[in-house]
């Protein structure tokens, strides 16, 4: 889904700079500018979706990590 997401990003960049070519202008190169900060942050954003988690705890304690919300009863 991600690699579709990517190619239609693409192409309305490469959409909005042959509209700069053919009608240079403010609008056109506004869209131009915001479609490749618009990919670029697809990539950024693709890299950083790795979560990690971490957890240090004392010697005379229990600890309990999960990915979500745990009820916990003794």
């Amino acid at each position: 889904m991600r690699i579709v997401v990517k190619l239609v990003l693409f192409a309305a960049f490469v959409a909005c700079v042959a509209w700069v070519i053919m009608k240079p202008g403010f609008d056109s190169v506004t869209a131009a500018i915001v479609s490749l900060a618009t990919l670029l942050g697809a990539f950024i954003a693709d890299k950083k979706a790795e979560a990690t988690q971490s957890q240090k705890v004392g010697a005379n304690s229990t600890a309990y990590q999960a990915g979500r919300d745990v009820k916990i009863r003794k």
